[in-house]
């Protein structure tokens, strides 16, 4: 966190003097909006800019400043790292893009720069990119039991078990140990729950890799990630099984076992 406001502070001494003053909303600064909007005190400078651009809100007991034009509550300079960090946590870690968006329904008054210097100083998105991709038709090497897990979803439909129609498949690369769980559906919120019952039984692993599709992932990444901040979770292409060739092929062995 120190470090990011260090760069902010930098990014915002770099900009031209029009713009410094008001890039950011310091809590000081909150503090006196809250007042001219209260209380129409202030200088008239200050107070036309405040009721041009900003409105008060009574959440509970609590004044809210919210911005006019997009209606969400006002982040301060001092909250700015932690309200960012929410949002990236809360799509999954995937980017600036989906980050931003999430802040624009949020919250007001985050400059889109901001986005930009969180992220690099995201530790979850950069342990990510450490991680070389694999060069094609060359396999994935795992150094230990869970450093990387991968998992499928097996449809099962044709011959179903009752309710269940699906199976959750899980193997860890390295031991190519195979846990199986069945499931009634392949919607995100049952997978997770049951990779929250093998990780506490197990144990987290370093990397789970899907190849389920991005928007699957982004939903499991919400489960998962209050729990174990650490774990990094990526999805290869879908329709290239290749990049999930253990997996697939114990798929198939399994259920020719069925």
């Amino acid at each position: 966190m120190e470090t990011f406001y260090q760069k902010l502070d930098s990014h915002i001494q770099n900009l031209s003097e029009r713009y410094r003053s008001k890039y950011t909303i310091k809590q000081e600064t909150y503090d006196d909006m809250i007042t001219v909007l209260k209380y129409s005190k202030g200088n008239a400078q200050f107070k036309f800019w405040v009721k041009k651009n900003f409105k008060l809100v009574k959440i509970g007991d609590v004044d809210v400043v919210y911005g006019i034009k997009s209606n969400h509550p006002v982040v301060v300079h001092e909250q700015l790292y932690t309200k960012t960090k929410e949002c990236h946590e809360r799509v999954g870690h995937h980017g600036r893009d989906k980050t931003w968006s999430e802040i624009q329904e949020q919250y007001s008054y985050i400059p889109y720069d901001v986005v930009t210097l969180f992220l690099k100083q995201c530790d979850v998105c950069n342990s990510r990119q450490a991680f070389p991709k694999p060069i094609a038709g060359k396999p994935i090497i795992s150094v230990g039991y869970l450093t990387r897990v991968q998992m499928d979803l097996i449809d099962m439909r044709s011959v179903p078990d009752g309710e269940f129609k699906w199976i959750l498949h899980v193997k860890d690369h390295f031991t190519k140990f195979s846990w199986v769980y069945p499931l009634q559906t392949k919607e995100a919120a049952p997978v997770a729950l049951k990779l929250l019952d093998q990780f506490y039984s197990f144990g987290p692993p370093r990397i789970l890799q899907s190849d389920n599709g991005k928007e699957f992932v982004a939903q499991v990444i919400k489960d998962l990630r209050n729990t174990w901040k650490d774990l990094v979770i990526i999805n290869g292409r879908p329709r290239h099984p290749q990049t999930q060739g253990l997996v697939e092929r114990a798929n198939h062995t399994l259920q020719l076992s069925l």
